[in-house]
């Protein structure tokens, strides 16, 4: 099987590099743009070092995370897809998979987090620590679900949506892609795509104005 390097060297990356070792995988190193303190897996340099190595020698896991935006990490992943390599993906030993519910090769359940019976987690999506995905789910492509986000069951969040930190999805909504719910928030009825929503009921952020 050809070795394991890790794109990314923060807090993301961290806890993707701990599921693989809990899960009795091998990592070579990892590439990000200056070595992290405190690391004991090997540097292996920046993101540059792509085009010096085989795509047959080496699998990529995408260890960027996102606060908000996750286009970052797309962009990474299309970027390393372009030039020929495979992304894999990670399911924590200590995360529950329901034997239903369908993960893709490049997706990332991560310690604690819940996938429910019928759910679908697709490319590159992240399903973060301690998170609940209900049954019949849907987690589009490069979505992020975060730490102790839930989502009731039959939802469907749409590619590339950030879903905050303990936020809260009822049953059977629809969180259009390229959106944000923020931390802690509740979620009663859909979300268009592109928007962000905030509180307890989640409602649409107003623009700030900016003065000179």
């Amino acid at each position: 099987m050809p070795d394991l390097i890790l794109l990314g060297g923060g807090g993301h990356a961290r806890s993707v590099l701990a599921a693989l070792l809990a899960a009795g995988e091998s990592v070579r190193g990892y590439l990000a743009p200056e070595p992290s303190p405190d690391w004991s897996l090997p540097y292996l340099g920046d993101d540059d070092v792509l085009d010096g190595l085989d795509p047959a020698d080496v699998r990529i896991v995408n260890g960027l995370g996102s606060i908000a935006s996750t286009a970052a990490r797309r962009r990474l992943h299309d970027h390393t897809i372009a030039r020929g390599f495979t992304v894999v993906g990670v399911i924590h030993p200590r995360a529950i998979v329901d034997p239903e519910a369908s993960i893709d090769p490049s997706g990332q359940v991560l310690a604690g987090a819940i996938v429910s019976a019928g759910a679908t987690i697709d490319v590159d999506a992240i399903v973060n620590s301690g998170a609940i995905v209900e049954h019949d789910c849907i987690v589009e492509a490069h979505a992020h679900v975060s730490p102790g986000a839930v989502l009731g069951g039959e939802v469907r969040i749409g590619g590339g949506a950030h879903i905050g930190l303990g936020s809260r999805v009822l049953q059977g909504l629809t969180i259009g892609s390229g959106s944000v719910v923020g931390a802690g928030a509740v979620v009663i009825s859909d979300v268009a795509p592109g928007v962000t929503v905030v509180g307890v009921p989640a409602r649409p952020r107003p623009n700030k104005e900016v003065h000179a």
